[in-house]
């Protein structure tokens, strides 16, 4: 909810974050979402998707490297074919095309909702900034059609960015949505996804890993900072036969580019 001062994602009634709103960028209610982005003097630009945050500024990097960087990591051979789903913002599309370009064929993106990219584009350049990249195969429309309609063992890596599996993304948790996704994987692939905050959205959170393991052999979970996000510590669970390499992320490194954020950045200087 928003006021003309601030923005507040309240969370089962529990619990309120707020951020004061510097200026209203847009504000927009498109066929599937409300879809809002805001100026924050700490957290710079902010999206928000039916009244809970998605990213800022300040902290985006954080998830997408979180989600890109395990599955590539488990992942040995090039000409890779990639499958990303939702992600209208870009983050995980750039992620992976400009840190492992070389070893990818194609990446195929599957976002519902045009009005999300857009505003991406516009306000989030620096995160929407390979949307016109030739390895991108873009398609705007429902991801659980697009997966019913896949060729069998047809991607290696698959990695779901979807907002909380609520309303049009509640399936994106269930146990047959995982057989789907599974059929669509090579037998060596792996899935990504974000799974919740394992406090504040444990039931979701659990619900995730127990689907998982009916379905996959090998499933890791793992956690990162996402500073807009229930709880600042979110969850990411990695699914597949065998995961080879269980290194989990060095949030050293999340706070180090924080830091290096709001120093070059007028708008992000600290009090």
């Amino acid at each position: 909810m928003a006021d003309n001062q601030w923005f507040y994602e309240v969370l089962n009634d529990q619990q309120v974050f707020g951020l004061r709103i510097k200026s209203k960028l847009y504000h927009e209610q498109s066929e599937y979402q409300d879809i809002m982005v805001f100026e924050n003097e700490k957290f710079g630009t902010v999206l928000t998707l039916d009244g809970t945050y998605q990213l800022s500024d300040l902290d985006e990097h954080m998830y997408h490297s979180s989600l890109t960087r395990y599955g590539m990591q488990n992942i040995s051979k090039n000409n890779l074919r990639i499958l990303v789903l939702g992600a209208g913002d870009g983050g995980i599309v750039r992620d992976l095309l400009r840190n492992w370009g070389e070893r990818i064929d194609t990446v195929t993106m599957v976002e519902i909702d045009q009005k999300v990219i857009d505003a991406s584009i516009k306000y989030f350049p620096q995160v929407a900034a390979e949307f016109k990249n030739p390895k991108l195969d873009l398609r705007v429309e429902d991801a659980l059609k697009y997966i019913d309609e896949a060729k069998d063992a047809e991607f290696d890596l698959v990695l779901c960015d979807s907002t909380d599996p609520v309303g049009f993304a509640a399936g994106l948790i269930e146990e047959d949505f995982y057989l789907k996704i599974k059929r669509i994987l090579k037998p060596d692939g792996i899935y990504c996804c974000q799974s919740g905050s394992p406090i504040f959205q444990k039931p979701e959170h659990d619900k995730c890993r127990r689907n998982l393991a009916k379905v996959f052999a090998d499933i890791q979970t793992y956690y990162a900072p996402m500073i807009v996000y229930p709880g600042t510590i979110w969850s990411y669970t990695a699914a597949s036969s065998k995961i080879l390499n269980r290194s989990n992320i060095d949030i050293g490194e999340f706070v180090s580019n924080c830091a290096q954020s709001i120093s070059s950045s007028p708008e992000l200087q600290p009090s």
